[in-house]
């Protein structure tokens, strides 16, 4: 009974929206990302309410490189499987996009970009 009742609380939550629970820590002034970065990521008010804004924004920028594009074998979301996963997780990896955007990029050239930019003639210098 129990069981039914937090589903059905949660339920209520998700389908009303998280503004008809309050509002989500703000960001600081001297913040890290900007406005529309904290906008973009911010989960629902019961999740927020118990982290700082850097918080969620860091959790979803550590998500992106697992949980966004065609591989999902490292997303450890539990039902990353599923129909309603799959429709919801494309919005949410376009406005993690907002955020950072050298922070998501994956650069596969080690560490060596400026030589691989047509910079190399005084790299033995």
């Amino acid at each position: 009974m129990q069981k039914i009742f937090l589903l059905s609380l949660v339920a209520v939550a998700t389908i009303s929206g998280a503004d008809a629970w309050g509002d989500c820590p703000q960001a600081p002034e001297n913040s890290k990302y900007s406005e529309a970065c904290y906008k973009a990521t911010e989960p629902p008010y019961f999740v927020c309410i118990n982290m700082e804004p850097d918080e969620w924004v860091e959790k979803a920028l550590a998500t992106y490189p697992r949980c966004c594009g065609e591989d999902l074998t490292q997303c450890t979301c539990p039902v990353k499987d599923y129909w309603f996963f799959k429709n919801k997780i494309a919005d949410y990896c376009a406005k993690v996009e907002v955020c950072e955007p050298d922070a998501i990029a994956t650069d596969s050239s080690g560490g060596d970009t400026r030589f691989l930019r047509g910079q190399a003639e005084d790299a033995n210098e």
